[in-house]
């Protein structure tokens, strides 16, 4: 039998999901809906699918949820589903505020339902075939560079790009943080729209971050440092280039292309597995919690202006 999918949100990423979803065997979307109702009507004629005008009338027939709506809606939305016991794939970031993202997770938990966030770097075939030579880190840079697009303009350039690499650097160290210092300033919008942070962790990994929506080229990459060992990954290309020190002299470098990458249609097939009880997803709620609860101290330091955000 198909799990009936609902798709909520039909902004770029929401047509995106949609032209996944649509794409799977064992999936039947069984109903779109957007505030626009002439975009929901247009894209369920272009695949074939029911549309609403509200969300509330296409849970009673859902499994399960893919939310990809503007994120001050993410919260109510996702409530809303969870309260219908319908599973959710939320993009990121998970809500707006810490204590939302955590009534989510708390709902998720107690109903014994998948609650997935849209952290499809995760799933980055580069990044993939670097965790296994991962160690113990000593030092992160991350840094996630875009022209500005004019999309995710609800949030500032923490929750709409550095929040992917927050989430990196907390999978990858797994240790508590223990100070953050960040800047930030506005450009093309009122909110920042580039981003720096540092980030102690109290086992002495440090992790620089950088995020900006106001350059002239893109960028997404990730270094790691190790007392042995050096990696690059190149989220764009899917590429890793590894630097092993061998115990005598010399060093073995190593590189790796990945051949095909779509996150966004792996992220979605984790879902509906997940929903299928088949597996748990990448990215679970609580990841999305603890990703978002971080951005929202760099989010602090930069409002205070005192570059610090020791707790």
């Amino acid at each position: 039998m198909p799990v009936n999918v609902a798709l909520i949100g039909l902004g770029h990423m929401g047509r995106i999901h949609l032209g996944k979803l649509c794409s799977f065997e064992d999936v039947r979307v069984c109903g779109v809906v957007d505030v626009d109702d002439a975009l929901a009507g247009e894209y369920a004629e272009k695949y074939t699918v029911p549309s609403f005008s509200r969300y509330s009338d296409i849970l009673p027939d859902a499994a399960c949820a893919v939310i990809a709506t503007p994120t001050q809606s993410h919260y109510a939305i996702a409530k809303a589903c969870l309260e219908r016991g319908v599973h959710v794939f939320l993009e990121k970031p998970i809500t707006v505020l810490p204590e939302e993202a955590r009534e989510l997770v708390d709902m998720a938990t107690a109903r014994g339902l998948v609650l997935q966030v849209g952290h499809l770097e995760r799933l980055n075939p580069a990044l993939r075939q670097a965790l296994p030579l991962v160690r113990r880190p000593r030092f992160i840079e991350a840094r996630r560079i875009s022209p500005f697009t004019g999309r995710s303009t609800d949030v500032d350039v923490v929750l709409d790009l550095m929040i992917h690499d927050i989430d990196l650097v907390l999978s990858l160290v797994g240790e508590e943080v223990a100070d953050v210092r960040a800047q930030g300033v506005p450009f093309f919008t009122s909110l920042t729209d580039f981003a720096s942070a540092r980030i102690d962790f109290v086992g002495g990994c440090v992790a620089n971050i950088t995020a900006s929506r106001i350059s002239t080229f893109r960028e997404r990459s990730l270094s790691i440092y190790e007392e042995d060992r050096y990696l690059s990954v190149d989220l764009m290309q899917g590429k890793l280039t590894s630097i092993i020190r061998k115990e005598g002299e010399g060093s073995d470098t190593t590189e790796y292309t990945a051949a095909q990458m779509d996150p966004v249609r792996d992220e979605l097939l984790e879902f509906v597995r997940a929903v299928g009880g088949n597996s748990a997803p990448s990215v679970s709620g609580t990841d999305g919690l603890r990703a978002l609860e971080l951005a929202s101290r760099v989010q602090d330091c930069i409002a205070g202006g005192q570059g610090t955000g020791h707790r």
